[in-house]
């Protein structure tokens, strides 16, 4: 089997490098911006996407909706960071299906590695399921 595939947006390197140190296990690209990672759905599939709200030009929100259009009759889990204490901003969001975890920022390594499992885990089981 081919390892996970992972698309991590967010503006910050700090940020970026340690998802990418974390989740060496996986097949991860990071891209700092947030246009540059919507021209990366267009053409590639990505079994996660880990996408910060907060992003000059297109926030993440915005992201994951395009990676819903490009996405369609493909499985995928999506991850929506935002800062500590806003995740009932994006309600809605979740609600309807638009990701599926959220990752509270500032995270530590060992919280993001339990996001990132409880996705795969989840993946696992939509791919099983075919839905």
């Amino acid at each position: 089997m081919n390892k996970l595939k992972i698309l991590a947006v967010d503006d910050e390197e700090n940020v970026l490098y340690c998802i990418s140190n974390t989740l060496d296990k996986y097949d991860v690209t990071i891209e700092k911006s947030s246009v540059a990672a919507m021209h990366l759905l267009e053409k590639e599939h990505f079994d996660i996407i880990i996408a910060d709200y907060q992003m000059p030009t297109i926030n993440g929100v915005e992201l994951l909706e395009e990676a819903k259009k490009y996405s369609k009759n493909k499985h995928y889990i999506a991850i929506l960071c935002t800062a500590h204490g806003t995740t009932y901003l994006f309600k809605d969001e979740k609600e309807n299906g638009l990701f599926q975890f959220f990752l509270e920022k500032p995270f530590t390594t060992e919280t993001l590695s339990k996001v990132v499992a409880r996705a795969v885990t989840q993946l696992t089981k939509v791919c099983a399921n075919g839905t």
